[in-house]
Order: structure tokens, then C-alpha cells, then sequence
């Protein structure tokens, strides 16, 4: 492990000793400290005169500080600018900030958050993100909990790069922080929303804060959101039985008047209840209590539910459209559905910080969350996608067992309990010509799932197969020591130090895994039905069959070869950040800094190697929990932030090189062999039947990263103002050594693809199974190249009422989804470049006290994907989509 410079030196700085000095003396109280660049804890923007830019304020180095000097990659969003782009959760930020990704997991409504190209794909409660999200700087350890609806806040700030020393929990790729609205003394005020829109969407928005005296403040903050799906959803009816041979291709199908899909829980629905559709709730009650002249508490509890359907993948019709698997006249937004969506989830919060000014350069701040979320969730997998009809029963020579009368995919979290505690303590101090962060940071999670996974029309008999994972005490554990300094080394002139050890615990008590991925004898049934005929002779089950007495709805106890997967592991890290900046002038600076970040490794749930068979070493079992180890990045960069034409424009350029190590990478991977029983060999259309596979993360190589981002604010003319940023990103894969080509296969060649890659059938284990192929130089996921940003703003008076239009654009490059970079028009792993439009008029009267704003988001009704999968039934890419077009009316009562 690397030292960073502070350990690596034979003593430390001459002017540490002379800063312990002065956090002793100032214990006992000292003089005044450097406010050169430190902001005034107040608002976030300070009032300016209206043909001034307003003074931004953050806390990105955990002070308050001027944004445009501060010397960390970090965008800064108020109230106004997330209100006019109708931002209500985590997801609607990726048009506002250079190099900031988001996408969605459906199964298990986990936000997928890629900064410069770092990103995580496993959501699941084993799982770490590589995008830090905090709430008032307070770690939040599930992604799922940032799903929570964005109201009342006084800012979001997004920190790009490594964050390794002031935010826990360590982060690769950087720092999402959402900032909600402190209560304000001797003051009351309140403000109302009402939101009307496309789809019956209504929306409703409030806060009051109450000034009870002097000392004490509560504000209520609160959010309803109900909105109809854009899908023209179908119940899942379908009725076509299994496929009989005739001569040549005569076969014909036996429909029985009975559905083929899972109908345990099909039922007609609103469009009210269609998947992508909205019904969401938060509340937030805050306290701001002074209880003396230097101790102050802020205390808020938090309630947020979403009763919606949650999100289901589609074909992409584009990508389909004169193919076989072109989409019906229905379209884009067209699903058939048999297990309607269900998102019953809720968080609730309590969050407290504690701030004792005990002097004029000393102050103590404890942080501390408790959140408790629970989620239980129903998910159709398959989206209603099905074998065309010339291709059931077809073995195809690449190898698929047979395709299947129906496709019948679905995902259960049949109940989830995640429970966290997050402690922070922070000591700051500054002096005349220094200053410092200081902490200790934990967390501690205790998670408990009941996930399940079915197939219910499984190859090669059709009868049904699924797996089930309760897991009822997941523990997850994080301890560090942090620090971060600041020393004036001349008169413009300072040098940042920070280190952090971190210590990460992971542990599995009593979780069990059961059940097989094997269709060839009826245990799903849990004996409440016998199938009418032999495995392979017809259809084993109609959807009207199953029974809840089946399958995950019964329990644990039903499902065979149970695993129990207690096992727990440890890594530690010692993560650093160094840095000078040199102040030009009061208004321009310049900086250069190195950091590194880290996110632990893990591990899955106890699997056999073998896959149930005899290992190839004779053993009758081999069993891995499947670990994998840390990622890190370090970064390094250079910037500039500045204040020109007279307080009317803000510039800041940043250019960075960062090394990514280590990449976590989850699928379905080889992790084994088993020897090949007597007489037994492989067919030449799966020449590594030997090889077992298992959903798993793997460290799976380095890549470089480098960029540029600007970003300005301007007021070009009277009433006018100009936002806007310009990004650049080259993300290039160095090292993959056991890259899997295995992205549509079987259809590569009747679409002019390049065909996948040989099976290696080598010695290496670690390539064994796999097709490898050569991605080195490849674009990393959610990297594209290019994206700039523009909004533009202006004020005119219409008699006593002022008026402001705004117009947004947002263009981006081709954005891979995985590292294989296959362009091709019908089965590429690519969102092709867009831009996309939103706009808004508002109508104020001169005094402020309500206005009616008519918006409207992705006017251009682009189709834009936010994941890509390959499709379950066919040449065809199976993705999760941003919303289409949306518009609406606003007005808001302030009082």
C-alpha cells in the first residue's frame, strides 16, 4: 500500500507541531482565526445587487466556503434552478451537472450514479455505490433511499473525483450532497405549490417556517406526488400453448383457453397503477434550537413513501424497426404485463447535528443519522416479452436448450428491512494563517431481505425454476479517522493536506440461499399440482395453475438445496488528498490537487464451484463466497475559478487524470469447473458446458480517465442570465484481461456485427468459459465523450408584473453501456448523441408574493435510455428509459 506524504516522511511538517500547539491553547480559548476564505455560515447565496452575480456559498471541504474558492470540482444547485427543471428526485440531475450519469434499476429500484465514468452496478444490500450520496452532510448508505423526493432544500452540491478524506464513506467517484432548508429565527414565512400536468399528474409543494423565538425555529417541509404512466400497459392473457412438431416447419400451437403466464397475481388495472407511473409522499419536520450563545442543535425527522409501481424495462423500438422483432403499432411505451408493479416502500429518518462554537477558532460538530427503510416489491421481469412463433422449439446451434412456448420472468422482495446509523464527530480550528478538519466517522448497518427470483417457463421442459435468498442479518460496518488542513505558505499562497483511515467490516450472519436453476422435475409445485404430462411432451403448467401454496409466496421451506451463508470479511485503507492553491487576486484563483478515493471489496452469497457436480480435483464440492477486493481511483487535477466583467460573470475550467483501479464489475461470471461425467462431452454449440457461472462482482481491470469541465454563470445583459457548461471525458479501458464477449451473440451475424470472440478453452481458470476479447482502448459505461449544457433566463416587466422565459439544452455524445463499444444500429450497447430541450415562463407580480409558471421538460420527446440489457426473447436490446415528453402548470402562494 502507497504512503501518502505526510506517512512517508521521516518526521512531520515543521508547522504541525505549532498547529497541536494551538488546538490546545484554543481549547481555553484563543484569538481570532483566517477568514480569508471562509464564508459566513448564512445563506448559501448571499443577496447581491441585481446587475451582480450572487456570492455562492459550500461545503465541500466541510466549512463554508466562497464556491470560487473553494478548490474541489463542485457544482452547486439552488431551489430555483431544481424547481424550474421540475427536479423532485436524484434522477432528474443528469442534464445539470458536467459528467454526471443516472440510471435506474428496476428490479430493485437502486439509482445507477456514474461520475467521469466511475460508476456501480450492484444495488443489492452486499453492494456499495461509488457515488457518495449525503443528506446535510450525513452519509446515506442504500442508494435506493435517494429515490427520496427533492423538496424544501437549500442546495445540492455535486462533488466530482475522488473523495477520500473529508466524506464518509469514502467514495471513487465523488459526492452527491442535498442540502434541506434550515428553520430561520424571528421569522415566520411559508410558501404553497400546486402542480398540474400531462399524464393527470398533480403535484403539490409546501413549507412554513415558524420563528418561535429568538433561539428556537421548526420548519415543516412537504411534498405529494401522483402522476398516471405513459404506458399503454396490457394485461398478460396470452394464450398460445406449446408448440406440436409437423413436417418441415408446420408445427402448430395448442391453445387451451387458458392463460400460459403466471396468473397469481394478474389483474386489470388503472393506468393510474401501470408501471413508470408516480405515487410518492415526503414529509420533513426540522428544529433549529440555539440553546446558548455558542451551542446550537438541528434536529429534522423525515417520512418518505412511494406506493407506485416502480419501472419495467422495454424493447427499443428504434433499434428493432425492420427487423423480426420490430415493435407492434402500439409503439415505444407498450408493455404486457402479468405481475403488476408494486413499490411499497418507505424511509424514515431522524437526523441531528450539534455545533459548540467553543471559541473563536475552535468548534465541535456532531453528526448523526438513524434511517430505517423498508421496500417490499413485485417486478415482471420479462416486460411481456415472448419468442416469435417460427421460434419456439428451435435449438439454435449457439445453444439456448429449446425456446419456450412463454416467457415468464419475475423478482420478489417479499420483505426488506434496512436499519443505519451513521456517526459523525468533527473538530475545526484555524488560526491566523491555518486551519483544519479533524473526525472520527462510523457506520453500521444491519440489513435484512426475503428476495426471490422465478422462471416459471424454464428450458428444456417448460416447468418452472427460481432461486431464493433470505438473508436476515446482513451487517455492514465502516470506521475512519479523518483530517484535512489548510496552511498559508506565503501571502496568496496555501497548501492542503488531508489523509483518512478507513476500516470496513462486511458479515453475513444466518443468510440461507436455496432453490435450483434446473427445470427437470416439478419441486416449484410444492406437491399442490402434478403436471399432466412428461417432462418435454407438452405443457406442464398453465398460468391459472399456480397457486400462492408455490414458489416464493410459500416460503423458504419450499425451495431445495439450501445454503446457509454466514461468512464475513474485512479490508482497510488509507486514502489522502494533497493540494496548492494560489489566490491571483480577491476574485481569481488557481489550483492543483492529488487525491485518491477507495470503495471496499465484498463478497456474494456461498456457492459451489463445482455446480453440484465432482470438481475437476475429484472433491464432490467446492464452495467460494465469491470475494473480490477494493477499488480506488486517484485523480489528479488542475483548475481555475474566477469572477470577471464586474461581478456579471463566473468562470470555472477544471482539467483532470485519474487512474481507476481495481473496477468492480457485476454479471454473470465463471467461477469454476466441474469434470465432465462418464461418456459425457460437450456439443460444439457449448464447447464450455463445464464451466460453472454465478452472478458475481469481480475487480475486472484498470482504466485511465481524463477531461475537461467548464462551467460559467453570467448576466450578459440587463435581466438576463446565462448558464451553462462545457464537458469533456476520454475514458480508455487498460487492462480487462478476462473480458467476456458475450453481448448478442447469436444474432451478430444477420446484422453485420462483428462475431463474438472464441471460447477459451485454456488452463486459466480465471478465462476458462469465457470469450475473450481484447478491450483495451475501449470507452468506458456512462462516458460520453462530450456534453455541454446551456440555460438561458430573462426578465422584462409587463406592467406591474414581470415576466421570464427560460430555455434549456442539453447535447451529449454516443454513451456506451458496456465496455465492449459494439456499434451496431440494431444491437449496439449504445445511447446514440441527443439533445434535449426544456423550457418555462413565469409570471410574477413586482412585490413576489405568488407566481404561475408554465414548464415543459424533453420537448423534443426524445426516447432516451438510462440502461441497456440484452432482450430475453431475440435479436433486441432490453432497456430502462428517461420519461417522455412532459409539461405542465405551476403556481406557488408565498406568505
Amino acid at each position: 500500500m502507497k504512503r501518502s506524504a505526510a506517512t512517508s516522511a521521516s518526521r512531520p511538517p515543521a508547522w504541525v507541531p505549532h498547529v497541536l500547539r494551538l488546538a490546545v491553547c484554543s481549547l481555553l480559548g484563543g484569538s481570532a482565526g483566517l477568514h480569508a476564505q471562509t464564508a459566513p455560515a448564512a445563506d448559501k447565496a448571499d443577496k447581491a445587487p441585481a446587475n451582480e452575480l450572487p456570492t455562492v456559498t459550500v461545503t465541500a471541504t466541510r466549512t463554508t466556503t466562497n464556491l470560487l474558492k473553494t478548490p474541489v470540482a463542485v457544482t452547486a444547485l439552488n431551489p430555483d434552478d431544481l424547481v424550474r427543471d421540475n427536479v423532485k428526485a436524484l434522477m432528474d440531475l443528469s442534464a445539470m451537472v458536467p459528467n454526471l450519469q443516472l440510471g435506474l434499476s428496476n428490479a430493485d429500484s437502486g439509482v445507477l450514479a456514474a461520475i467521469r465514468g466511475v460508476t456501480s452496478t450492484n444495488f443489492t444490500e452486499i453492494g456499495d455505490p461509488a457515488v457518495g450520496i449525503h443528506i446535510d452532510g450525513i452519509y446515506s448508505p442504500r442508494p435506493q433511499g435517494s429515490l427520496a423526493l427533492m423538496f424544501d432544500l437549500e442546495q445540492v452540491e455535486v462533488l466530482r473525483g475522488a473523495q477520500g478524506t473529508l466524506f464518509g464513506r469514502n467514495s471513487t467517484a465523488g459526492v452527491i450532497n442535498i442540502i434541506p432548508a434550515r428553520p430561520e429565527f424571528r421569522n415566520n414565512h411559508g410558501w404553497a405549490s400546486l402542480q398540474l400536468g400531462n399524464y393527470n399528474a398533480k403535484q403539490l409543494r409546501a413549507a412554513y417556517n415558524l420563528g418561535v423565538s429568538d433561539n428556537f425555529a421548526l420548519r415543516l417541509g412537504a411534498m405529494v406526488d401522483k402522476r398516471d404512466s405513459w404506458l399503454n400497459q396490457q394485461q398478460d392473457l396470452r394464450d398460445r400453448g406449446v408448440r406440436l412438431p409437423g413436417p418441415g416447419d408446420s408445427g402448430v400451437f395448442t391453445p387451451d383457453g387458458k392463460p400460459d403466464a403466471d396468473q397469481r397475481l394478474n389483474r386489470k388495472l388503472s393506468r393510474s397503477e401501470y408501471y413508470n407511473n408516480s405515487d410518492q409522499a415526503g414529509l420533513r419536520l426540522t428544529s433549529r434550537w440555539a440553546i446558548a450563545r455558542n451551542l446550537e442543535w438541528t434536529s429534522g425527522l423525515e417520512h418518505y413513501k412511494n406506493h407506485g409501481a416502480g419501472d419495467i424495462g422495454l424493447k427499443d423500438c428504434k433499434m428493432a424497426e425492420g427487423t423480426r422483432w420490430a415493435c407492434g403499432p402500439e409503439g415505444q411505451w407498450h408493455a404486457i404485463i402479468n405481475v403488476p408493479g408494486k413499490l411499497d416502500m418507505t424511509i424514515d429518518t431522524w437526523r441531528n447535528t450539534l455545533t459548540w462554537k467553543v471559541s473563536d477558532m475552535t468548534e465541535l460538530t456532531y453528526k448523526s443519522a438513524f434511517a430505517k427503510q423498508r421496500r417490499v416489491q413485485h417486478h415482471d421481469d420479462d416486460g411481456g416479452q415472448n419468442w416469435l412463433d417460427d421460434e419456439v422449439g428451435v435449438m439454435y446451434e449457439w445453444g439456448n436448450w429449446g425456446n419456450q412456448h412463454a416467457i415468464d420472468w419475475a423478482s420478489y422482495t417479499l420483505a426488506s428491512n434496512y436499519r443505519s446509523w451513521v456517526h459523525e464527530l468533527q473538530l475545526k480550528q484555524q488560526g491566523s494563517d491555518w486551519r483544519y478538519v479533524a473526525g472520527l466517522f462510523t457506520m453500521n448497518e444491519k440489513n435484512a431481505i426475503d428476495f426471490a427470483q422465478d422462471n416459471l417457463v424454464a428450458a428444456p421442459y417448460a416447468m418452472p425454476q427460481g432461486q431464493f435468498y433470505g438473508q436476515p442479518d446482513r451487517r455492514v460496518e465502516s470506521k475512519a479517522l479523518f483530517f484535512q488542513g489548510d496552511k498559508q505558505l506565503a501571502k496568496d499562497l496555501t497548501a492542503t493536506l488531508g489523509m483518512r483511515y478507513t476500516r470496513d467490516r462486511r458479515s453475513d450472519v444466518g443468510g440461507i440461499s436455496a432453490g435450483l436453476w434446473d427445470a427437470s422435475t416439478p419441486w416449484y409445485y410444492n406437491g399442490k399440482y402434478t403436471p399432466p404430462v412428461a417432462p418435454g411432451l407438452g405443457t406442464p403448467h398453465n398460468g391459472t395453475d399456480l397457486t400462492f401454496g408455490m414458489g416464493p409466496f410459500a416460503g423458504l421451506g419450499v425451495y431445495p438445496a439450501p445454503t446457509e451463508n454466514t461468512h464475513s470479511a474485512d479490508w482497510r485503507k488509507t486514502t489522502w488528498r494533497g493540494g496548492l492553491q494560489y489566490d491571483i487576486d480577491k476574485t481569481r484563483m488557481v489550483y492543483v490537487s492529488l487525491a485518491t478515493g477507495y470503495r471496499p471489496g465484498g463478497f456474494g452469497d456461498k456457492f459451489d464451484t463445482c455446480g453440484g457436480g465432482t470438481c475437476t480435483d475429484g472433491s464432490t464440492q467446492k464452495y467460494s463466497f465469491l470475494e473480490y477486493g477494493p477499488e480506488t481511483t486517484k485523480n489528479l487535477e488542475f483548475g481555475y475559478k474566477g469572477r470577471h466583467l464586474d461581478n456579471k460573470l463566473d468562470l470555472s475550467a477544471v482539467a483532470f487524470f485519474t487512474k481507476y483501479q481495481g473496477m468492480h464489475v457485476t454479471g454473470m461470471n465463471a467461477v469454476g469447473q466441474r469434470k465432465l461425467r462418464e461418456g459425457e462431452t460437450c456439443p460444439d454449440w457449448n464447447p464450455a458446458c463445464d464451466v460453472v457461472t454465478a452472478w458475481k462482482t469481480e475487480n475486472i481491470g484498470d482504466a485511465d480517465i481524463r477531461g475537461i469541465e467548464l462551467e460559467f454563470k453570467a448576466l450578459p445583459w440587463t435581466g438576463g442570465k446565462v448558464t451553462g457548461f462545457f464537458a469533456l471525458l476520454d475514458t480508455k479501458v487498460k487492462s480487462y484481461p478476462t473480458y467476456d464477449d458475450n453481448w448478442m451473440c447469436g444474432y451478430r451475424a444477420q446484422f453485420g456485427a462483428e462475431p463474438c470472440a472464441p471460447i477459451y478453452l485454456g488452463e486459466d481458470p480465471a478465462k476458462r468459459g469465457r470469450a475473450i476479447r481484447d478491450v483495451r482502448g475501449n470507452q468506458l459505461p456512462y462516458a460520453p465523450k462530450v456534453a455541454v449544457g446551456l440555460t438561458v433566463t430573462h426578465d422584462f416587466a409587463l406592467g406591474d408584473l414581470v415576466v421570464s422565459p427560460t430555455v434549456s439544452a442539453r447535447w451529449q455524445s454516443k454513451m456506451y453501456f458496456t465496455v465492449r463499444n459494439l456499434d451496431n444500429p440494431r444491437i449496439g450497447d449504445y445511447m446514440d448523441a441527443y439533445t434535449n430541450w426544456n423550457a418555462s415562463v413565469r409570471l410574477a407580480p413586482a412585490d413576489g408574493k405568488w407566481d404561475v409558471e408554465l414548464w415543459g421538460n424533453n420537448l423534443t420527446n426524445n426516447i432516451v435510455r438510462n440502461w441497456m440489457g440484452q432482450g430475453n426473447a431475440g435479436g433486441y436490446t432490453y432497456n430502462s428509459y428517461n420519461p417522455p415528453r412532459m409539461f405542465g402548470i405551476r403556481g406557488t402562494w408565498y406568505f
